[in-house]
């Protein structure tokens, strides 16, 4: 399939900015694929003054680590007006996955789209028909385009997205609310918009496949008058069957829930909700967003068992389950895999080779509050990849450098070498910010020991 990148003003709230696009559309189009398929995108990049590339999040890429998409680590970005044809191998892996651009804060603006991986062999509940699949995309989103909110006058604060969208669309009536992210004198150009409505088939159970695409918000969802939902899948890994009333997704967290109507004979429209949670920024950065605190912070959108929807809320809302404070993922050990894996053996032999520490942190550098991972605050190499300039050189951890080290890079490089490649790797990531921030690592699901 080819993939057109393209920018253009649209209005996914009512609001209208710049977003980027893929085939005209964003969500992007859906991918699905079956494990051991292959699967080949033509990336055009028809945006005039921006480069881009794009990552499959959560596909391993195993023997294609150039094909991983990430601008500046594993390939250079696809400049303007030139194309990339992304070609790599679905292995023993299936479930729920995205795309998002990787190349500046692209993804902020819309370019993201779903991946779904069948699989006949997928571990289901033996005892549930599941009879139809929805995708349900949720994510902040911004006034602004993502690259003003980048320049040193506005990266000295990290703000709220402006609204939550849910399939690309959001609900706002009130243009003269002030945007926390607009930055023009000129006030944004508004009219009003409507939700997006989901229809399941009636009488049945539904596959919803749930995806946080923002870039700075987790978001709790619930279904209202549903008192819980059945969790089958968490980041592409089946588990064994979880109830709970809602689900927390953080960013870039994938969820599969069944979801059953409440009565056999059920009709008629229910609000699906995705709440930011207070206690993940308050009190202890007060950012406020007047427009969010409008529709206390959160998104909706319609599941509906009628046969005519429209995009009206329903008349009598059951108020939705009480949001938990927490700001967390549930309990590790609350997730049990169905497909069992031996736990990782440690290296007792040489404990420290393959051992590395991780501290983040936000800090000031000049005019830009920057993330810290150790003492590097990254930046691509814009004319290269990390990939390429490793292959000719000789790592070398005779010193012992511990997890700080940048070889022959550049000083906002980092390299963790790993000296025993055939060992277990173990990593401590330490948070020293207050604000939550999930970690993944490209091509690995790894295991959480403590």
């Amino acid at each position: 399939m080819s993939f057109d990148v393209t920018r253009r003003r649209e209005a996914p709230s009512g609001v209208w900015k710049k977003m980027v696009l893929v085939n005209g559309q964003s969500p992007g189009p859906l991918i699905e694929v079956n494990t051991g398929d292959i699967v080949r995108v033509k990336v055009n990049n028809l945006i005039w003054d921006e480069s881009t590339t794009i990552n499959w999040h959560g596909i391993h890429q195993r023997n294609t680590t150039w094909m991983d998409g990430v601008a500046g680590i594993s390939q250079c970005a696809i400049p303007p007006a030139k194309s990339f044809t992304y070609e790599f191998e679905i292995i023993d892996q299936r479930g729920t996955f995205w795309y998002h651009a990787h190349s500046k804060v692209q993804y902020t603006d819309g370019l993201y789209g779903p991946i779904v991986v069948q699989d006949p062999d997928e571990r289901l509940p033996p005892d549930v028909d599941i009879a139809a699949e929805r995708i349900v995309f949720m994510g902040g989103s911004f006034h602004a385009y993502g690259e003003d909110l980048m320049v040193p006058v506005n990266a000295r604060r990290r703000t709220l997205p402006d609204v939550i969208l849910i399939n690309g669309l959001a609900v706002f009536t009130n243009c003269n609310f002030t945007s926390s992210t607009w930055s023009s004198f000129m006030p944004p150009i508004c009219e009003p918009s409507s939700r997006q409505f989901t229809t399941p088939m009636p009488n049945t159970t539904t596959r919803f496949r749930l995806i946080n695409h923002s870039s700075f918000t987790s978001l709790y969802f619930t279904i209202d008058s549903h008192p819980y939902l059945t969790i089958i899948e968490i980041d592409g890994v089946e588990v064994e069957p979880i109830t709970v009333p809602g689900i927390h997704l953080n960013i870039g967290q994938r969820y599969s829930v069944l979801v059953s109507p409440i009565h056999s004979t059920t009709t008629g429209s229910f609000v699906m909700r995705a709440t930011i949670p207070k206690s993940c920024f308050l009190p202890y950065v007060p950012y406020t967003s007047e427009i969010l605190e409008s529709v206390n912070h959160q998104g909706t959108a319609l599941l509906s068992y009628s046969p005519n929807p429209n995009s009206s809320l329903p008349q009598n809302i059951k108020p939705v389950v009480d949001i938990p404070q927490n700001c967390t993922n549930p309990p590790f050990n609350l997730p049990v895999p169905i497909r069992k894996m031996a736990a990782f053996p440690p290296d007792t032999a040489h404990p420290s080779r393959n051992t590395h520490q991780i501290n983040f942190q936000f800090q000031q550098a000049g005019p830009v509050n920057r993330i810290f991972i150790n003492r590097t605050s990254y930046s691509p190499l814009p004319h290269s990849a990390q990939l390429w300039l490793s292959l000719p050189q000789t790592l070398d951890s005779g010193s012992d450098p511990g997890s700080y080290n940048n070889y022959n890079f550049p000083l906002n490089q980092q390299v963790l070498f790993l000296p025993d490649p055939n060992k277990t790797v173990q990593i401590a990531i330490n948070s020293r910010d207050i604000m939550e921030h999930p970690f993944h690592l490209h091509g690995h699901t790894f295991q959480i020991v403590a």
